[in-house]
């Protein structure tokens, strides 16, 4: 991958990507994830080496054996600058991509190779140690019949202008510092979880919402976790290690993003995956400049119509056309258990999500419109009925929890009256029906502060009565012996004792018991080694 199909497929999202986002002066993010590579044959990876203004070179059987650099034209007429954010199943799957797209970018480099060596002549030493890598591939465009530009201006290849602004800083802040190093650092545009991880972790982080206080806290997990750098094996500061520092001067300069979506089996708000990454990304780049950076989804799941929306588009469309549809809920309400699950468990947290790390997009009209439907039942549907059915009622309680969270932390500017129900509702619920169990409704969240003066003073103390039934006592009240972590956990029956021993010298029948054990145990480990030497010579048979 990308296969010739794919290619052409991400060269013409390239193209649309260029006639439609105004900040091209800037970096653009692109996400990567592996289930959509499956799908689209590379064309999210086509699409960054497009940007680049790099495209692969096929042999006859169709596999790629190399890159080559295309010029810059009227189609083309920058050089863009992309930063790659992969999944961790992408990068499992796809590691000789990452690679692939690594190279693409010092090759991009390259394409400025003169223009940096004439007009910044202090780094031609770090330019040269940076674009070893590709020493080779640069040696057979010079040994070739066509010429090969090395001179484009630093304002048409932003790969070399942004490498150049950003190793002059760093060599500033740190005028000690090994310049190859830092060269090779500034090069830096592959990034992915470290080696074993998966996720960005946002998705967690905002269904536990008294874990954290500012969003600038999560912004910092997104960073520390994607903060790994990946690329061709040649590159020592490539192979998976920590380059937090370096992902955050990327994302600094991040004017775009991008999501590809190669399927229609799911949504942005099907599952956690996509607030999680692209959510988290654009978080993360806000964190750091104060200004949330142009977002848009890449729908490709079909060739002949590609798209390329703002996020914004994309999340209320689907909202409209989905999650407040009675077309949607009403089948889903016939499902009992699972269809409130769907909607309240599923559904309000990946919104809770959206709102999180986007809070630009989710405005108050959402959660009002939420409210309306799912907790006044302005469809008719007999939501009230529906959510008092078994066990349905805690699905509610989480979704009022939620409400109740984005008013508290300042997402949704609710009126008095509307906080004053949600509250009500929550305390009613958990007094008969006990804590739902999320990580919005647990009894230490400091949520149920808000909810205890919002209500009357005697369903409060009956709300905190249930609540103190449900915590875990107190350091100071609890047993100076009590356990801190499961490692210290022993349990009374369980200290060892020693074998009775006679007076006369001969063991006793406690003595013997271990005794006859042992020797049992020794029988059951002699099988268990034959069981396998048994089977060899069946397999021989067979």
């Amino acid at each position: 991958m990308p296969s010739p199909t794919g290619a052409a497929v991400g060269r013409e999202l390239a193209q649309k990507a260029r006639a439609k986002t105004l900040a091209a002066g800037e970096k653009d993010a692109v996400i990567l994830w592996a289930s959509d590579a499956v799908r689209d044959e590379g064309a999210m990876i086509a699409f960054g080496l497009d940007l680049l203004g790099v495209e692969p070179v096929w042999n006859g059987r169709g596999i790629i054996k190399g890159l080559k650099r295309l010029p810059l034209s009227a189609a083309r007429p920058q050089r863009r600058d992309v930063l790659f954010t992969s999944s961790g199943l992408f990068r499992d799957l796809y590691g000789s991509q990452l690679a692939l797209l690594d190279e693409a970018v010092l090759l991009a480099l390259a394409a400025s190779r003169t223009t940096i060596e004439r007009d910044y002549p202090a780094l031609s030493y770090a330019l040269q140690q940076t674009l070893a890598p590709v020493s080779a591939q640069l040696a057979t465009e010079n040994a070739g019949p066509d010429t090969v530009l090395t001179d484009e201006p630093l304002e048409q290849n932003l790969v070399a202008r942004n490498w150049v602004d950003e190793l002059r800083r760093q060599l500033q802040a740190q005028p000690s510092a090994d310049v190859a190093e830092l060269a090779q650092t500034a090069s830096l545009r592959v990034f992915a979880a470290a080696p074993g991880s998966y996720g960005a972790g946002i998705n967690r982080l905002a269904e536990r919402s008294s874990a954290w206080q500012e969003r600038s806290e999560l912004a910092d997990v997104f960073i520390r976790r994607m903060g790994h750098a990946y690329g061709l094996k040649e590159r020592s500061l490539s192979s998976g290690s920590g380059r937090q520092q370096a992902y955050q001067q990327q994302l600094q300069a991040v004017a775009n993003t991008y999501l590809g979506r190669a399927s229609n089996l799911y949504g942005l708000m099907d599952n956690n995956d996509a607030f999680d990454y692209l959510g988290g990304l654009n978080l993360a780049v806000e964190s750091l400049t104060g200004k949330a950076p142009a977002s848009f989804v890449i729908d490709h799941s079909n060739n002949d119509q590609l798209q390329i929306t703002s996020l914004q588009q994309a999340l209320l469309g689907e909202l409209r056309g989905r999650f407040l549809n009675r077309q949607w809920i009403s089948p889903l309400m016939a499902e009992g258990y699972a269809g409130a699950r769907t909607m309240g468990s599923e559904f309000i947290e990946y919104l809770w999500g959206w709102q999180v790390t986007s809070p630009q997009l989710i405005d108050d009209w959402v959660w009002e419109d939420v409210k309306a439907v799912y907790i006044d039942d302005s469809l008719q549907l007999g939501m009230q009925e529906f959510w008092q059915d078994g066990h349905n009622v805690q699905v509610q309680s989480n979704i009022l929890a939620v409400m109740l969270v984005a008013a508290d932390k300042g997402f949704w500017d609710a009126d008095p009256a509307t906080r004053q129900q949600l509250a009500q509702m929550l305390a009613g619920n958990i007094v008969r029906h006990g804590l739902p169990g999320s990580g919005h409704t647990h009894a230490n969240h400091p949520l149920y502060e808000q909810v205890k003066r919002l209500i009357a003073p005697a369903l409060a103390a009956e709300l905190e009565q249930v609540l103190a039934a449900s915590r875990l006592p107190d350091d100071s009240a609890a047993d100076t012996k009590a356990p801190h972590h499961i490692q210290e956990i022993i349990l009374p029956d369980d200290k060892p004792q020693e074998p009775a021993m006679a007076t006369d010298g001969q063991s006793s029948g406690s003595a013997e018991k271990p005794a006859a054990e042992a020797w049992q145990y020794g029988w059951l480990l002699l099988l268990a080694l034959l069981l396998p030497v048994a089977g060899m010579f069946r397999a021989r048979r067979l």
